[in-house]
């Protein structure tokens, strides 16, 4: 049986800050260390993505894009230093900045910075913007 508040959070419609941050790590843990490329569906919108300013429309489209930045990180793991969360517009709309670090192939033990950039509507990705800063 489950308890009232259970049942207040599960009809909530606007998703909280944490649900985003937690969103985040779990993207970032499947799809990146993981490489479960078979779960983009879960995370990305299933219209357009604006991934690194490219339309995409399938999941093909986001997968091969992936796939591009994974040659360089190779099975390095992608580390999260800082996670902002900002909503924008609706209740449902984020604006999430993702700063990271992982070691590129063949760069040895020099760890390479980055930062994402994220809109997510409705708990999907609906834009991505990834760049590299060193």
């Amino acid at each position: 049986m489950q308890s009232k508040l259970a049942l207040e959070i599960y009809k909530q419609t606007t998703l909280l800050s944490f649900e985003i941050t937690s969103f985040i790590y779990e993207f970032y843990n499947h799809i990146w260390n993981q490489h479960k490329l078979d779960k983009i569906p879960l995370y990305y919108d299933d219209n357009i993505v604006l991934y690194n300013n490219k339309k995409l429309t399938m999941y093909e489209e986001i997968k091969a894009e992936i796939n591009r930045n994974l040659i360089d990180i190779g099975s390095n793991p992608l580390i999260i230093d800082t996670l902002t969360c900002n909503q924008s517009g609706e209740s449902n709309d984020w604006d999430v900045t993702a700063v990271w670090k992982t070691i590129l192939s063949g760069k040895g033990c020099n760890y390479t910075l980055g930062i994402t950039h994220f809109q997510i509507c409705n708990g999907k990705i609906t834009k991505e913007i990834i760049t590299f800063v060193n």
